[in-house]
């Protein structure tokens, strides 16, 4: 059985198409450098750290993103002065949120007010990363982060076992007729939780989702190699970034096939 870690990313990549980020509160920036392995990226440097220069492409849209984990979630919101559910500890003047899990591993994700802000010209970085990696100044296993999706305020909550529970309690605008369990204005607390690997609610300026470019190659080795494991990219060289082999390698976005 896959573990938190891999059913979470696994399914943000399959459902937004983007990498999530892991544990879901570490913060990223646009032209963070790092390596990724199993879907999970570890910072190590940024391109401005390196001394390359670039531009960020602003996005102004702003946009909701949500997700559960399909029929293994079961949210209720209690409103104040109504009646708690049975074995709840929300009192009666509470307000807030309870979110069950039916099953290990499940995702409740949103995000409100995302923007993706984006490096403007990744042709051009590209030239620049092989540059340095011809003059043996680049490691070819670095990745950058090229995208990222931002969030004003987002709630990531990941149960580890079949029977996952928490209990929120509003601490702001306690009379409003809904709740939005990613909105921070409603200041939450957790009074209950149980079976969870990760819980993140109503964090503000959350960088939760992410796309990378590197270095890849059109070179192809027999499957006996990747039968040992040995892939091309792992035989190639700054000597031959430089030589016959200069047009085999490129820039582009990196799958995590391509870093195991």
């Amino acid at each position: 059985m896959s573990s938190a870690q891999e059913q979470y990313t696994d399914e943000m990549k399959k459902k937004f198409g983007y990498y999530a980020t892991w544990n879901p509160g570490v913060p990223l920036k646009i032209g963070d450098i790092g390596i990724f392995n199993d879907n999970v990226f570890t910072r190590l440097s940024s391109l401005s750290d390196r001394g390359i220069e670039f531009e960020i492409r602003e996005d102004l849209t702003k946009t909701p993103l949500e997700h559960n984990s399909k029929g293994s979630i079961s949210m209720t919101t209690k409103l104040a002065g109504t009646v708690a559910p049975q074995g709840s500890v929300l009192t009666g003047l509470d307000a807030g949120i309870i979110v069950e899990f039916s099953k290990e591993n499940s995702t409740l994700f949103k995000a409100n007010n995302t923007t993706c802000p984006s490096i403007k010209d990744t042709i051009k970085l590209g030239e620049q990363v092989l540059d340095l990696y011809g003059k043996g100044k680049w490691n070819k296993k670095w990745v950058i982060i090229t995208e990222l999706v931002e969030a004003e305020s987002a709630t990531v909550i990941i149960s580890n076992s079949s029977n996952g529970k928490i209990e929120l309690k509003a601490n702001a605008n306690i009379d409003a007729p809904a709740m939005d369990i990613a909105d921070a204005e409603f200041k939450f607390s957790t009074l209950f939780s149980k079976g969870l690997e990760s819980k993140i609610v109503s964090a503000e300026g959350l960088t939760p989702l992410f796309k990378i470019m590197g270095m890849k190659t059109r070179i192809f080795l027999p499957p006996m190699f990747k039968a040992q494991k040995v892939m091309s990219f792992d035989l190639f060289t700054p000597e031959m970034a430089r030589g016959e082999y200069k047009d085999d390698i490129y820039f582009g976005y990196i799958s995590d096939e391509e870093r195991e």
